[in-house]
């Protein structure tokens, strides 16, 4: 008992300098100048682009279609923020559910699926070949159905951030030219 206490309170530590850290970009994103459509919609970007399976590319598509859409970049920036190593198998898991569904297949055939697919990817990880063919190969029963769902799952997330940020920044600037 008192060693599962233990691992409580040390995660518990461990999860206020995060919670600091997801307060100051807030905060952060709060003060861009822009106008609260802006900064919102940059923000929905970022949310999308986390939300897709291009790990080491989020952030330059979330630049992207910041600039596409004439929105703010620093808030796509930091909206990407939202895809970390804590919300990634959350992220990852619901992609592929919804890519599942979306491409038509058998939800109960897909987790085998997902199970043997993952232990071949990691088998191939353990002992690389010198060719790129078995990764391409080992990744591609989960490729297609992660990125068709992280566009799903990234479109629902994009609009459900959309709104409350562009309230919050209203907000904000209000209070901003009051004071």
């Amino acid at each position: 008992m008192s060693v599962a206490s233990d691992v409580a309170a040390r995660w518990a530590l461990r999860l206020v300098p995060l919670r600091r850290h997801l307060y100051y970009y807030w905060r952060r994103m709060l003060r861009l100048r822009a106008t609260p459509h802006e900064v919102a919609l940059g923000c929905a970007a970022g949310v999308f682009a986390a939300c897709t399976p291009f790990l080491g590319f989020q952030m330059a598509l979330a630049g992207a279609l910041a600039f596409l859409l004439r929105v703010s970049i620093p808030a796509a920036l930091l909206g990407t923020f939202v895809g970390n190593p804590l919300s990634w198998p959350a992220i990852w898991s619901a992609s592929y559910v919804a890519g599942v569904w979306v491409l038509g297949h058998d939800p109960a055939h897909a987790a085998e699926h997902f199970v043997q697919s993952a232990n071949a990817l990691s088998a191939t990880l353990m002992a690389p070949s010198p060719s790129l063919n078995t990764a391409v190969v080992s990744l591609s029963p989960l490729l297609e159905p992660m990125v068709v769902g992280g566009l799903l799952v990234g479109l629902i997330a994009a609009l459900f951030s959309y709104y409350p940020t562009r309230q919050a920044v209203r907000v904000f600037q209000k209070r901003r030219k009051v004071c």
